[in-house]
């Protein structure tokens, strides 16, 4: 992860100091403003062979190319060909679906190591953004709205495990932060950007949708307990047994009517779309227990005790690849399909 901002914290800590709040002004002017030293111009040393945590390779003399969206350049830019591509489409609809990006708050290529670490941050290879900081700054969690965040998993959706959220991080968030989650060499990065369409401006239409099971009253299996585990998940009380009967029709109502779907009790995709959470390391839970009962079914045995730790990492990632899917160990929309299929 990209624990490496700390310009931020140092402008935070001043403006403590100083007995005022951290607000815009504060950010991008007087000592707070030296203090970040403009982000994208502090630098770690001289350039050497060395990789960012992504695996890119990280220098003082790396292709970079111009990123603008909207009315914001970012600083230096980012890398050139596929990183440019993708992190300008994330850019792209981030500003048109999530906020409108600020000029002065947005930073792209910087060549430094992790702040207390030896490690490159992603931005030393070019490959990270990070978008409107002073409002989503290191270490802060829900900074965005429910709305902005469905907004963000419908881009990180798009984007096909390519590229992870700082948000969603295990330990410190980092919600101002996108990154390329995959190496140089992983065929994922170039089948994205092609099909973004190279360095279109336009963005690509999301893929399409999964394809999901249809489940309703009088069914059972290894999908009604992901079905339940997914209604648990979601505050709703009932038996976890495998079985589809009244109770859990009952419960199926009632959690279509809080979300607005016709509620007749049937499973399809809208109801599974709804239900389902993105789920990965770190995670704990009812979901949880519903991703490892189902891999074990299918034959990826793991431990079933709601904690997704590396074990139950291993044996997602292990099915994904199985399935023909981005083989990241997240478990979001696709991998659940697949999972209940």
């Amino acid at each position: 992860m990209c624990n490496d901002h700390h310009g931020l914290e140092q402008a935070r800590n001043l403006a403590a100091a100083a007995g005022s709040p951290l607000n815009r002004r504060l950010f991008l002017g007087g000592a707070a403003a030296a203090a970040v030293g403009g982000f994208a111009l502090l630098t770690a040393g001289p350039a050497a062979a060395a990789t960012s945590q992504n695996g890119w390779p990280a220098s003082t003399t790396l292709p970079l190319s111009t990123l603008t969206v909207g009315a914001v350049t970012f600083p230096q830019g980012v890398r050139s060909g596929a990183p440019h591509t993708i992190l300008g489409y994330v850019a792209r609809r981030f500003n048109n679906e999530v906020e409108t990006l600020r000029k002065g708050e947005c930073w792209g290529y910087n060549f430094r190591t992790i702040s207390g670490s030896s490690s490159y941050s992603n931005h030393a290879s070019g490959t990270a953004i990070d978008v409107n900081a002073p409002e989503h700054f290191l270490g802060a969690s829900g900074t965005f709205s429910a709305a902005q965040v469905r907004a963000i998993r419908s881009i990180l959706a798009a984007c096909d495990g390519v590229v992870r959220w700082g948000g969603d991080y295990s330990t410190r968030k980092d919600e101002m932060h996108f990154e390329l989650n995959r190496g140089p060499s992983d065929p994922a990065v170039a089948a994205l950007a092609r099909k973004l369409g190279g360095s279109s401006s336009t963005p690509a239409p999301a893929p399409t949708s999964p394809t999901w099971r249809v489940v309703r009253r009088g069914q059972q299996g290894y999908y009604v307990v992901a079905l339940q585990r997914l209604l648990r998940q979601h505050g709703r009380t009932l038996t976890v047994d495998g079985v589809f009967g009244s109770g859990t029709e009952a419960q199926v109502i009632g959690f279509q009517r809080s979300r607005g779907l016709v509620a007749d009790g049937i499973v399809g995709a809208k109801t599974w779309t709804a239900l389902q959470v993105t789920r990965q390391e770190g995670s704990r839970g009812h979901a949880v227990f519903g991703i490892q009962h189902c891999v074990s079914v299918k034959g990826f045995r793991t431990t079933q005790d709601g904690i997704f730790g590396p074990g139950t990492k291993s044996v997602v990632i292990a099915f994904q690849r199985s399935k023909g899917l981005a083989a990241d160990g997240v478990v979001g929309p696709r991998t659940w399909a697949a999972l209940v299929a």
